[in-house]
């Protein structure tokens, strides 16, 4: 007993056939989304759209938190420099959550021009020699400056050994802990960004709140990352007058190309068909004036869709009369900081917000990194006692939004019907299929067993291609065929060849089955970026495939459910028995126990390595980190004991239903 061979058999390339799916779902939504941007005539037109922009954004990253009427800001030091001076400072966003910040204040009692500086993905964050050159260049030319350590970089680290101090979760200058915190986030129907944004806009309060700062004049810049916490300020807070976001500008068409990732706040939940894109952000500052920096190499924001932006933002601001407030500066460099991008950023601030023309003050020195920490040990989980870390504020968010979630299997007001409709809608389970004609392309004879390898096509516009081993045995009549779904599928053949054996002679027909993605339709590695080579591990293949599915609103984990339950329908019509069986193991687990709750004529479930809860998985410090289990909002009426509670509601129990799980 055996897998496929390549390509099927030989019969069909499925290689790249998950990107290329969806792409293709993409590209309908993209053309919707130009066709909208075409039809706006007038200011009130686009003003309407940009209020559904910020709504539905909000809505995607589960809103944003109350920022604190009287924030705690504690000055923990200050040191004199030539021209300027550097403040160390500490404020709280939330009760015992702690912000590290700089502020570069110049020479003389301002009121200044101030800019909120955002840092992309570095480790060292504010005290990054890139960053330093930035704010000092602005404090010489007269700007108030406050460089903010985002979450999980700088001095605001949150997954290390508290006795090593060895990082837990580490990587990307901070990528690979906010995509940790953000899988746990997407659970409970959030985003990352929302804790970013909001301490992004505390910072907003303190620099408004100086008496040196001139809050008419306010900016805000930052790159990569930090020019996508820009992008977002500038579409949510009105108190900004200026805003540069560099490095961090494309088109959705033109970066879903690439085969780059993004990372967990920078994939708000079907922003696709919602049609925002990286434009939407520009002109959420419309008519005011926004300046985007660019990189002509940049390996991460494809300078075409750098173009098309800036065009699509300046045909809004021409409904505005103020096309001339919309400016590009493009450096011929790969993804960098905004001081490489060269002297066009700090020129446009003097411009628009400063005292007097820029002037380049030439080679800047900068710090030790520790000469600028706020905190004793550059740790602010070591300098509070009482510091709470990201996944306590998770954890809280879970418990407001979804205080009876992780209801007991054995709750009997649970509702198998509302269950079903639940999973139906949060995993987009209700749409027509394509005839199955399924293609038998080799068969053998193997102890008694007939063995045929089948595929077929579970969605055909764009098409899917599935792959499963149907084993059966003559002498066993079949009333209820079994679907298997290993974790790697069919690969795993070779090695379970007495278990399908076993299953065969229980329910005589066994469908050893690969959803899309998985065993003989394993989607090839995307080698980008070529450091990563954990294929199911942040940013590996199934990482990235997971976060295009997201952006599109149809997570793979219910795409996956989608094939398990026309696999169903292929067993049943080979066997022309009503009735079914499911086994899963590991990740195939969660894809037969949400099968089963949808499809009501399975009539036997056994989960085997069932893993735990997403609620559990949302509110641990350390849970299993698995890009294949990537899902939106799954807390709610459709997570594991209320799917298992909706399995007992329909009367399954004792030997219809076994589960064997692994407990985090």
């Amino acid at each position: 007993m055996y897998g496929f061979d390549d390509a099927v058999n030989g019969y069909y390339d499925v290689a790249d056939q998950l990107s290329s799916y969806l792409r293709a779902r993409a590209s309908d939504e993209f053309a919707d989304e130009r066709d909208a941007k075409r039809s706006i005539d007038s200011r009130r037109e686009f003003e309407a759209r940009r209020e559904r922009v910020r709504t539905d954004f909000t809505t995607a990253i589960g809103g944003l938190p109350d920022r604190p009427a009287d924030p705690s800001v504690e000055r923990r030091g200050a040191l004199d420099r030539e021209g300027y001076g550097v403040e160390l400072l500490t404020f709280e966003s939330r009760p015992d959550f702690h912000v590290t910040a700089n502020c570069y204040v110049p020479e003389g009692e301002g009121p200044h021009p101030g800019v909120l500086f955002l840092c992309g993905h570095v480790d060292a964050a504010k005290a990054d020699p890139w960053n330093q050159r930035a704010a000092v260049e602005l404090a010489l030319n007269g700007f108030v400056v406050l460089v903010l350590d985002p979450l999980c970089q700088g001095e605001r680290h949150q997954y290390r050994d508290p006795e090593t101090g060895e990082a837990v979760v580490a990587g990307g200058g901070g990528v690979f802990a906010h995509c940790y915190a953000g899988q746990a986030c997407f659970y409970a129907g959030a985003n990352l960004a929302r804790y970013m944004i909001h301490d992004a806009r505390c910072g907003l309060d303190y620099l408004l709140d100086r008496d040196d700062v001139d809050g008419d004049r306010i900016g805000v810049t930052g790159t990569s990352g930090g020019g996508i916490q820009t992008l977002y300020l500038s579409l949510l807070d009105g108190r900004i007058d200026a805003a540069a976001p560099c490095c961090a500008v494309t088109e959705r068409s033109e970066w879903l190309g690439t085969g780059k990732r993004i990372d967990a706040e920078q994939a708000p939940y079907a922003a696709i068909p919602r049609g925002i894109n990286f434009d939407d952000f520009l002109t959420g500052m419309a008519p005011r004036p926004v300046c985007v920096g660019a990189a002509a190499w940049d390996e991460y924001f494809p300078i075409e869709g750098v173009h098309e932006s800036v065009r699509r933002a300046r045909q809004v601001y021409d409904l505005y009369e103020a096309r001339e407030n919309v400016d590009l500066v493009v450096a011929d460099e790969p993804h960098c900081s905004v001081y490489e991008l060269g002297d066009g950023i700090f020129e446009w601030f003097c411009d628009r917000l400063g005292d007097e023309p820029f002037e380049s003050h030439g080679e800047i020195s900068v710090l030790d990194g520790s000469d600028l920490h706020c905190t004793p040990d550059g740790s602010v989980l070591a300098a509070y006692p009482s510091e709470r870390t990201i996944d306590d504020l998770i954890r809280a968010y879970v418990h407001d939004r979804h205080p009876d979630a992780g209801r007991s299997a054995d709750d009997d007001t649970v509702d198998a019907g509302a269950v079903r409709q639940r999973v139906v809608d949060a995993l987009g389970l209700d749409r027509e299929g394509c005839d199955l004609h399924p293609r038998y392309v080799a068969h053998d004879e193997s102890d008694g067993l007939e063995v045929d390898h089948v595929f077929f096509k579970t969605e055909r516009d764009p098409e899917v291609v599935v792959t499963g081993v149907l084993v059966s045995d003559p002498d066993v009549e079949t009333e209820s065929p079994a679907v298997v779904i290993y974790e790697d599928g069919t690969e795993e053949l070779a090695d379970r060849r007495d278990e399908v054996a076993s299953l065969a002679g229980e329910y005589g027909t066994v469908f050893a089955f690969d959803p899309r993605g998985v065993g003989a339709v394993r989607h090839r590695e995307i080698p980008i970026p070529a450091w990563v080579d954990d294929y199911d591990g942040i940013y590996g293949t199934e990482f990235k495939l997971a976060y295009d599915a997201l952006l599109l609103g149809a997570p793979l984990v219910g795409m996956r459910v989608y094939d398990v339950l026309r696999a169903l329908e292929f067993v049943r019509s080979q066997t022309d028995c009503g009735r079914a069986t499911l086994v899963g193991e590991g990740v195939g687990a969660y894809h037969a126990l949400y099968a089963a709750v949808v499809d009501t004529d399975v009539e036997t479930v056994d989960l085997r390595a069932l893993g735990p809860s997403f609620r559990e998985m949302a509110t641990s410090r350390e849970y299993p980190y698995d890009a294949r289990l990537t899902a939106f909002d799954v807390l709610e009426d459709c997570d594991v004991p209320q799917l298992l509670a909706a399995l007992e509601d329909r009367g399954l129990v004792g030997q219809n239903l076994r589960v064997d799980r692994v407990e985090n």
